[in-house]
């Protein structure tokens, strides 16, 4: 079984850069990244019920919103690329049972408790007439709630990691490499031509090649910011073009209007890595990363609640303020009013007893 030394030795010789242990990169950068993700996810949600709405297709508001949605699309990507540059160290998995009583007394309580949460929510705010059937087959699928796909998909990593781990310990910078470049190529295949039909258990299959990348990506490649900037703006520009074109000619209701938004787009895929990298290896303000390890350990509570805070505010401006509603608005102020509730909501809850299992 070839040790991190060994693979780090294989890594130099294959021409690729030093791993992370060599460059220095301290632990705050993970926490910019989380909290940075986060960010963008509430993003994401504010700009695409922007995006999505039909009679705004075209005008100045849709054409930003459009321009926000396809900058952010890389969030979940980097989730799960900070998990699998996290988790997947061989040294840390000398016992699987432990590691799995460890992450899952963390998450399974929130993957019941808020499924329960969005499944009320979707009854009695929504208005929703949900059967046994129609709940059964939410929770299969793993999505009783648009965003909470990302806690199934998360299990199914966790499930996986001990094995994975061991694996990259007997693998080689350059085997390991071309495993993940496999395993992207089938997922962007299987995306391009929709064979991704996803459940609750399977979810996780695709995403792999994330969740490795991230391992790969914190240990192995090179420092070029100026590459991974440009990589980035070609990627947003490229989602954002592209998109407005096919809306503007196809509608909503054709397969590929929404296709470089998807997490297994081209564009997605090299934004997500140049973001990774880029944080990884960037210059960030100290203060910066000072305040990002400040707000990480909320991320999680922040990610599940706040749809109800943004559907609450909607709610709110529909009765009272009904121009907050339109584009010029609605993104930056909803946004600043959904980050000051939710973090703040999430910080008092963990102060409670027992709730930091779910938040």
């Amino acid at each position: 079984m070839l040790t991190v030394e060994k693979f780090q030795t294989s890594s130099a010789q294959c021409g690729v850069a030093r791993p992370l242990s060599q460059v220095n990169a301290p632990s705050a950068r993970f926490d910019v990244m989380r909290v940075s993700a986060c960010l963008a996810v509430i993003l994401l949600h504010l700009s695409a019920t922007i995006v999505m709405d039909r009679e705004l297709l075209g005008t100045v508001g849709w054409h930003v919103s459009n321009a926000i949605d396809a900058a952010t699309r890389w969030c979940v990507p980097v989730f799960v690329m900070l998990s699998g540059a996290l988790l997947l160290d061989p040294r840390k998995h000398t016992s699987t049972t432990e590691f799995w009583a460890r992450r899952m007394n963390r998450l399974l309580p929130a993957l019941i408790v808020w499924s329960a949460v969005y499944l009320a929510w979707r009854a009695y705010f929504w208005k929703e007439p949900l059967s046994f059937g129609i709940i059964a087959h939410d929770l299969i699928v793993g999505r009783p709630y648009i965003h909470l796909y990302f806690l199934f998909l998360i299990t199914g990593l966790y499930l996986v990691t001990p094995f994975l781990a061991r694996a990259i310990g007997s693998l080689s910078s350059t085997q390991l490499r071309q495993v993940i470049m496999i395993i992207a190529l089938l997922a962007m295949a299987a995306n391009l031509f929709d064979f991704l039909a996803s459940s609750a258990f399977t979810m996780f299959v695709p995403y792999l090649a994330y969740y490795l990348g991230g391992w790969y990506c914190a240990r192995v490649l090179d420092n070029r910011p100026r590459a991974y900037g440009l990589a980035i703006g070609a990627a947003i520009g490229i989602t954002t073009f592209t998109t407005a074109i096919l809306a503007s000619a196809y509608g909503y209701d054709d397969r590929w209007t929404f296709y470089f938004y998807e997490d297994f787009s081209p564009t997605v895929m090299i934004m997500a890595v140049a973001i990774f990298m880029l944080t990884l290896r960037g210059t960030i303000p100290p203060k910066l990363e000072a305040l990002a390890q400040q707000f990480a350990p909320w991320t999680l509570g922040v990610y599940v609640a706040h749809p109800i805070v943004v559907e609450t505010l909607r709610y709110g401006y529909y009765y009272t303020l009904p121009i907050l509603l339109s584009p010029p608005y609605y993104i930056p102020i909803t946004f600043i009013a959904t980050c000051i509730v939710t973090f703040g909501l999430i910080a008092l809850v963990q102060r409670v007893p027992g709730m930091q299992r779910i938040v």
